[in-house]
């Protein structure tokens, strides 16, 4: 199996050690997948371009094609927000991920790390042993949880969930605009509160994919007969005649070309951690 990492940078000079250390590592534990990357970088006001650059300089140790761009264009530079702008700017990084490869028939999936995301190496064993039979799959996007959240866990006598994070691209239907929200005439879309809804409650077993119309979550693979056939992510959605998500609108492509096998595993947890809150240890031992 061949596997080409995509991972787009922005200032993110605080997690781009860690990225660079997880993904290495992705190469060494699974030697019997060939592996590469491409990296795409635009409007850093800190230290990353550098730092990508010092991280290229590896590459060829680790990874069969390696490619790394970057950029100033002037965009605004957004934080997580529910915003059109910003998920065209996003679009356009991603897609610069497959623009920038010299041949993406090579590859048989594309796979997303965000740059932000602290995850176990070892659990995406549970990944590349079910992509076979998927068009798109990716682990479980969590939340940093506080010790105060853990501690009324525990008083309260309940299992602790960490929160879940990736609402915005995650939909169990096309029937949703976000997490557990059903589409209605009187509300406006991407307008509603977060659901409290756990993907974990989906599921039974620690090892069950649960199916989805989309999907993100930080890490995700996608067939990449699919992309070399013309799906992109975009931050227009055709279903909704609206800016949308950009990783939503890639899975809505996906449907439409017929690729339509798509989950996540709600057990395989991955982080946003953009501070580095969270320890190696911490995810493959407190939170699991």
């Amino acid at each position: 199996m061949k596997i080409l990492i995509c991972t787009i940078v922005r200032n993110a000079e605080i997690t781009i050690p860690r990225w660079w250390s997880k993904v290495k590592h992705i190469t060494e534990h699974y030697p019997e997948i060939e592996f590469g990357i491409s990296v795409y970088e635009n409007d850093s006001e800190d230290n990353s371009k550098t730092l990508l650059e010092e991280c290229m300089k590896e590459a060829p140790n680790y990874f069969s094609e390696h490619r790394l761009k970057t950029e100033d264009i002037q965009t605004n530079f957004y934080q997580s927000v529910v915003d059109g702008d910003r998920v065209n700017n996003l679009a356009k990084a991603r897609n610069e991920c497959f623009n920038q490869v010299r041949d993406l028939s090579f590859y048989d999936y594309a796979m997303s790390v965000e740059v932000d995301c602290q995850l176990s190496v070892e659990s995406l064993k549970l990944l590349f042993h079910n992509i076979h039979e998927w068009d798109i799959l990716s682990a479980t996007s969590y939340a940093p949880p506080t010790d105060y959240m853990i501690e009324i866990a525990r008083t309260q006598g309940v299992k602790f969930k960490v929160p879940f994070y990736d609402h915005w691209a995650t939909r169990l239907t096309s029937d949703e605009d976000m997490w557990d929200n059903k589409i209605t005439e009187e509300k406006p879309l991407f307008q509603t509160s977060l659901s409290s809804l756990n993907p974990q409650d989906l599921v039974s077993e620690i090892d069950e994919i649960l199916p989805l119309y989309s999907t993100f979550n930080l890490v995700c693979l996608y067939r990449m007969k699919a992309i070399i056939e013309g799906c992109r992510f975009s931050g227009y959605s055709d279903y909704l005649q609206s800016f949308d998500c950009d990783t939503t609108v890639i899975c809505e492509q996906f449907h439409q070309a017929g690729y339509n096998r798509i989950g996540l595993i709600p057990h395989l947890k991955v982080f946003n951690d953009p501070y580095l809150q969270i320890t190696s240890s911490a995810v493959n031992h407190k939170y699991n």
